[in-house]
Formats: C-alpha cells, sequence, structure tokens
C-alpha cells in the first residue's frame, strides 16, 4: 500500500474519501472533526484541507463518489426501458434478487449505512440519494404501472400511480436494512430463494398486477425464481 507521501494527487483524494466515508457512517457529519479525519487518512490536517477545503467539501465529494459509484450504471439502464408490463416485472424482479439475494456489493452497503447514518443527523445526504437511482426507479415503475394499466394488467386499487413505486422502493429497502448486519436481524423462516420469491410476489401484486399478466411475463421472459 502506498503512503501519503508517496501517492499522487488523485489517490491520496481518493484514499481521503474512502477513509472520511467510513467515519461519517460511525458518528455522523456534525459529531466529526476534521481532525479525526486527517488522522484517519493519516495525513495531517493541513493537507486534508489542501484537498478538501472545509468538511463540508469533502462531505459532498463523498457524497458525489456514492453517487457516481451506484446510481450511473442503473440510471443509464432505467432510461434504456420501454415502459410496459414486462418491465414492471424486470424491475421489482431485478431490484429484490439483487438486495435479498445476496448480489450487493460492500459499496452499496456503505452507501446505505451512510443514508442512514444521515437520517439521524441533518438529512442531506438521503435527500441527495434519493434524487438519484431511487427517484429514477420510482419514475420509470410509474411509467410502467400505467402502461400497464393501459394494457388491461391492472386491477383497480385504493393506492395512486405515483405512490406505487415509493411503496414498493421503501418495502425493498426497509428488507436491506435488517440484511446489513453479517448476522441478519430478522429469521424469516424461510431460504433466501424462498423470500425472495414472496417478497417479489407481494410487491407485483400490491401494485395491483393481475396474476394472469404476473405468469405471462415470467413465462416469456425465462425468470425462473418468483
Amino acid at each position: 500500500m502506498k503512503t501519503a507521501s508517496k501517492m499522487s494527487s488523485g489517490d491520496r483524494r481518493t484514499a481521503i474519501i474512502k477513509t472520511a466515508r467510513t467515519i461519517f457512517v460511525e458518528k455522523g457529519f456534525y459529531r466529526t472533526t476534521t481532525r479525526e479525519l486527517a488522522e484517519a487518512a493519516g495525513v495531517s490536517e493541513a493537507l486534508l484541507f489542501k484537498h478538501f477545503p472545509s468538511k463540508e467539501v469533502l462531505y459532498s465529494a463523498i457524497e458525489m463518489s456514492c453517487f457516481k459509484e451506484e446510481g450511473s450504471k442503473i440510471i443509464e439502464r432505467l432510461q434504456s426501458l420501454e415502459p410496459s408490463t414486462s418491465a414492471l416485472v424486470y424491475l421489482v424482479h431485478d431490484l429484490v434478487s439483487h438486495i435479498l439475494g445476496g448480489q450487493s456489493e460492500e459499496g452499496e452497503r456503505s452507501f446505505l449505512r451512510l443514508v442512514l447514518r444521515s437520517l439521524m443527523d441533518e438529512g442531506e445526504f438521503a435527500r441527495l440519494g434519493i434524487q438519484g437511482a431511487p427517484s429514477h426507479w420510482v419514475q420509470k415503475v410509474t411509467e410502467c404501472i400505467e402502461a400497464a394499466k393501459a394494457a388491461g394488467d391492472m386491477v383497480d386499487g385504493p393506492v395512486p400511480t405515483s405512490l406505487g413505486g415509493w411503496c414498493t422502493h421503501q418495502l425493498i429497502s426497509g428488507f436491506m436494512m435488517h440484511f446489513l448486519p453479517t448476522d441478519p436481524v430478522i429469521d424469516y423462516g424461510i431460504s433466501r430463494e424462498e423470500l425472495v420469491s414472496q417478497v417479489i410476489s407481494f410487491c407485483l401484486r400490491g401494485m395491483g398486477l393481475k396474476e394472469e399478466a404476473i405468469r405471462r411475463c415470467y413465462e416469456s421472459k425465462g425468470i425462473c425464481a418468483r
């Protein structure tokens, strides 16, 4: 591993951001000092300020790095999807399988920890995070629900179309939070694979998607688990 003195300016900046992310997760924005950030990164406060003139600037850099890492590919993929019933099933299946199927990476878990820390503090990181991939996902889901309704694949229900995506996203996010610890908080009494199947079914039916439409989409796409 490179020492601070041998690192290029870009490498040092990246290392500081990575270390600071961990500190902010543990203590939050207001309870973290620049001295603690510098010590954790193995640099002087003067060097820290050379790269990041203030704690706010460093925090913003962390936000941007997280959003770039976690959101750019997701947003690009979402934008390429044409709204439809099959796209709706795909979106829910893909998100639940990714989050509950054990496929999430450490960067995503670190991102969620920052969101949770922010919710207990000033909330700014959480607000910015929602404006990224989550908002794009919900918007695409909303468009897909409207397309499914137009195709006759939805039953009438009390939940507004604009709320269906957020309800589903928040439910899935809640499960992800409980899987953050190495030993999950809740023992659901079923395998992870079965849990994924049950949550997908709950979300799709909760949105109002008809059983025959769900079955048709799974058969046409060759998706195995539901």
